[in-house]
This record gives structure tokens, C-alpha cells and sequence, in this order.
């Protein structure tokens, strides 16, 4: 099963706990243009529109991607195709199980 939390969620370090217990873990990065790209004019999205979405976004990335660099497995996501990101998940996957116990 694949679950995906939200972005705030792995912040918490129980739910971060068990996500680790029970499961494995994928954080799918993109730098600040990517995520301003794909938010811009998106209605659902409260946080960004508290102000300028670019320093918004920026705070946020300051605080949680240090906690996000817990993650399992790390992806960098791109401007190109969701399938080419979709192989980088599935390498990833495939070698974090390569090297576990």
C-alpha cells in the first residue's frame, strides 16, 4: 500500500516513529520552483495563502527538510513526466531492499 501523509505529518516524530516501524519511507524532493509551479493558483493549499508563496514555501522548506532527510529512501522529483519519477521511487524501493536486513 502506498499512503501519502501530507507534508506535515512526517514532521511529527510519533507518526514518524511508527511510519518507521510499520513501513518504509519516501521523500519525493523538489527545489522551491518546482513546488512554486505546481501550487500556483491551486485553491487548496491554505498555507500559501497567508502571504508571498515563495517565502512561504521557503520557510517551510528551511524547517522541514532537514526532518524529511529521515526519510528512507529520497527522490528527486523533476519537471518531466510522473512516470520518470515513479522509476526513480521504484529503483529506490529496489535498493533499499537490496541493502536491508
Amino acid at each position: 500500500m502506498v499512503l501519502a501523509t501530507g507534508g506535515g505529518a512526517f514532521i511529527d516524530p510519533t507518526t514518524r516513529a511508527r511510519i518507521k516501524e510499520t513501513g518504509t519511507s519516501v521523500w519525493i524532493r523538489a527545489d522551491l520552483d518546482l513546488l512554486l509551479k505546481r501550487t500556483v493558483g491551486r485553491d487548496h493549499r491554505p498555507l500559501l495563502k497567508q502571504g508571498d508563496p515563495r517565502q512561504i514555501l521557503g520557510r517551510l522548506m528551511e524547517t522541514r527538510y532537514p526532518v524529511y532527510a529521515e526519510a528512507d529512501i529520497i527522490v528527486e522529483s523533476t519537471d518531466e513526466i510522473p512516470e520518470a519519477t515513479v522509476i526513480r521511487v521504484m529503483e529506490g524501493l529496489i535498493a533499499y531492499l537490496e541493502r536491508s536486513p
